[in-house]
């Protein structure tokens, strides 16, 4: 996947980050003008996602940042929202039973019924932790081959952290034996000095045989 212009300008990256990917998503099918962020680069990933109450009233934003070396996997999931479902139907018999008395808050109940009954299905991007914790981000069901496609893209970077992770450690690994290695020959050598020098000294202070007559 490119690089998308418009993710790159909501997040800032540090230098040298780099491989960065990301995208945009609706976070349901009828507030389509609101956008989820969400992108990655070769050490963290980032995303930003609205806050709305039932599905339709925008109310700020969530913002998070998890470095790779804290993803142990990148899971997607297409899921029924049963909670959806009861808030629609529970609008939309407020709403028709508030026709005869306030049509406008009956309208308005009708809307709300008609966002929770669009986001009875939802894709969902999952990040879990190597604890078992996980971070979720859902998006409307229309969009969930894009999110595959991008979860695919986070996961290849997590494995690539993953990878480097090992090789940095394999690398300290070697570097401790050989020091250690390195250690243990300097101190044979310095013993075998120390035993030369106190045999010469020995030598050296043996008392000389007396002349014959």
């Amino acid at each position: 996947m490119a690089e998308n212009a418009q993710t790159m300008t909501e997040f800032t990256y540090a230098p040298g980050e780099k491989n960065i990917v990301g995208d945009r998503f609706s976070p349901s099918v009828i507030i389509f003008w609101l956008k989820t962020s969400i992108a990655a680069s070769s050490t963290r990933v980032q995303y930003k996602a609205p806050n709305t109450l039932f599905g339709l009233i925008p109310l700020g934003a969530a913002t998070k940042t998890i470095p790779l070396r804290n993803i142990a996997s990148v899971d997607t999931n297409t899921k029924f929202n049963l909670g959806s479902l009861v808030w629609g139907l529970l609008f939309l018999f407020i709403g028709f039973g508030m026709f005869g008395t306030n049509a406008l808050v009956a309208i308005v109940c009708l809307l709300i019924a008609v966002a929770n009954f669009a986001n009875v299905m939802s894709a969902t991007l999952i990040f879990r932790d190597p604890s078992g914790g996980a971070n979720d981000i859902t998006v409307s069901v229309l969009e969930k081959d894009k999110l595959m496609n991008l979860a695919q893209e986070i996961q290849a970077r997590v494995f690539a952290d993953a990878d480097q992770l090992r090789h940095e450690e394999s690398m300290r690994m070697a570097e401790k034996q050989y020091t250690a290695q390195t250690n243990s020959v300097l101190i044979q050598q310095q013993m075998l000095a120390n035993q030369q020098a106190q045999v010469q000294a020995q030598a050296g202070a043996a008392p000389s045989q007396p002349e014959a007559k």
